[in-house]
């Protein structure tokens, strides 16, 4: 029976799986990185709309983004124009350096805003906006958290989620109260008053506790609260470093294999859900550790519902983010580090393994000895990379990784995906043309099942001729 065209879309999937169909390469563009940042670094990266049309927003410990002295520790830019500039009256650093942890947009009620968590002295020198302020696309608001301005308290997350009692921005941190309630180090805020989580008193270690970040997800128990950061436990519970807090008992839980760092200072660092072929699950990541019964050591995990397993092969150093991204090859997993030498601390997963992305970012650091990658965000269909680096791409000088020649860029620069892959493009150049269509011909006469087996029964028949007149007839770009 002749394969008609409403089988267009399985078979694509199965032509874009032949070997011959060479695949795409992804581009570095650093506009963004030049002039980039003078000192410092990025990390959270997030794009938002105030209302005025979409911005890129990032922030970290970098000083003069884009080249202008006002633009510290936080600026956006605006496509329409090509500029950074400052929001509002800016982040105030106070007596100490300052820090940005994350960007996150949430709307509290009174319309959306985008939420600033880190270390910093105040925002848009608004009274009360300590370590977490919101920007409304017009000016600066505090949340009344009420943070002593000679504390060390800094906030790390701020999550929006739904956990059956209405849409809250959960907020985590290192801090012990939150507008004079008891916390211990995460709270909920409806978008008028702050509320524990759990009993309030929190999360608890030997060594500087706080949470890092924060996510929900459901991986088959039902929807829960994920946490994760340096700490032993939670509410007299004990676990390291990663937790849940169930909403239909009340109560955190510990989950799974325990997660051993080889150091008590490590921390985890950030969440992200990725099918690899086998479903969704959750990944953290974080500073190099064993899980409970295997010998190895990863820098992140992979949890299914049912047990942690690693993921990758052993690397130096701390992971810092994780990130869903298709580059045109389809969606994959990427990761950004510290002292991560043997990927250029920016790294996709394939196959299983931990490989450079497009060679990865590069020395030297704008400032120190050498680079990192800290942040990672979506922006117009790409992938933005922050840190502290001054090149990308390229045979890094001090790793020896990559090929071919960097490119500056410092401090950010953006992954750009590969066109659109032409199904019936045999021979790569982009369209589909008489050249494929003599190829395909040549495989059919020879019987080279692995070019023009396209229905996937093992032979090269009519089914298969009539797939690839199917594919053909596809307007590619």
């Amino acid at each position: 029976m002749r394969t008609t065209r409403k089988h267009l879309a399985g078979l694509a999937v199965a032509f874009l799986a032949s070997p011959t169909l060479a695949q795409c390469d992804p581009a570095w563009d650093v506009t963004l990185g030049n002039p980039g940042i003078s000192r410092g670094y990025i990390e959270p990266i997030y794009a938002w709309d105030d209302g005025s049309g979409e911005k890129l927003f990032v922030g970290g410990s970098a000083e003069n983004i884009g080249g202008d002295p006002r633009n510290d520790f936080l600026a956006q830019h605006d496509p329409a124009t090509g500029t950074w500039s400052r929001v509002g009256d800016g982040i105030q650093r106070g007596n100490t350096n300052a820090f940005l942890t994350r960007l996150r947009a949430w709307d509290d009620g009174t319309g959306e805003k985008l939420f600033v968590t880190g270390f910093f002295a105040g925002a848009g020198n608004i009274p009360g906006t300590k370590s977490l302020a919101a920007w409304d696309g017009q000016q600066w608001h505090a949340l009344g958290s009420d943070f002593p301005s000679n504390s060390a308290n800094a906030t790390y997350d701020a999550y929006p989620a739904d956990l059956g009692d209405g849409e809250k921005l959960y907020i985590c941190g290192n801090f012990e109260e939150i507008a004079g309630i008891p916390a211990g180090r995460i709270a909920a805020w409806d978008g008028q008053s702050f509320s524990p989580v759990g009993t309030g008193s929190g999360f608890f270690g030997s060594f500087s506790p706080f949470v890092q970040s924060l996510i929900a997800w459901d991986d088959g128990s039902g929807l829960k609260l994920y946490a994760c950061g340096r700490f032993d436990g939670v509410d007299g519970i004990t676990t390291r470093n990663v937790a849940r807090y169930n909403p239909q008992t009340g109560e955190w839980e510990a989950f799974g294999q325990r997660l051993i760092p080889e150091s008590a200072t490590a921390n985890f660092t950030a969440w992200a859900v990725f099918d690899d072929g086998r479903g969704p699950a959750l990944y953290v990541s974080g500073q190099r550790f064993r899980i409970q019964g295997d010998p190895n050591v990863y820098l992140v995990a992979r949890w299914d519902g049912t047990r942690w397993e690693g993921v990758g092969q052993e690397l130096s150093g701390r992971a810092t983010d994780l990130m869903v991204f298709d580059d045109g090859n389809g969606p994959a997993l990427y990761v950004t580090g510290t002292a991560m030498f043997e990927v250029n601390y920016f790294a996709r997963l394939v196959d299983g393994l931990w490989e450079p992305a497009e060679s990865g970012v590069n020395n030297p650091p704008v400032e120190g000895n050498f680079s990192s990658a800290f942040g990672l965000g979506l922006w117009d269909d790409n992938l933005v990379v922050g840190g502290n680096f001054s090149q990308v791409g390229g045979l890094d000088p001090v790793t020896g990784v990559g090929e071919g020649d960097p490119i500056p860029a410092r401090g950010i620069a953006m992954l750009t995906p590969c066109p659109p892959t032409c199904p019936a493009d045999l021979d790569g150049d982009g369209d589909a043309d008489a050249d494929d269509f003599f190829l395909f011909l040549d495989a059919f006469a020879q019987g080279d099942a692995g070019t023009c087996d396209l229905v996937g029964d093992g032979d090269c028949d009519a089914d298969d001729f009539f797939a690839y007149l199917d594919l053909f007839s596809v307007v590619c770009p």
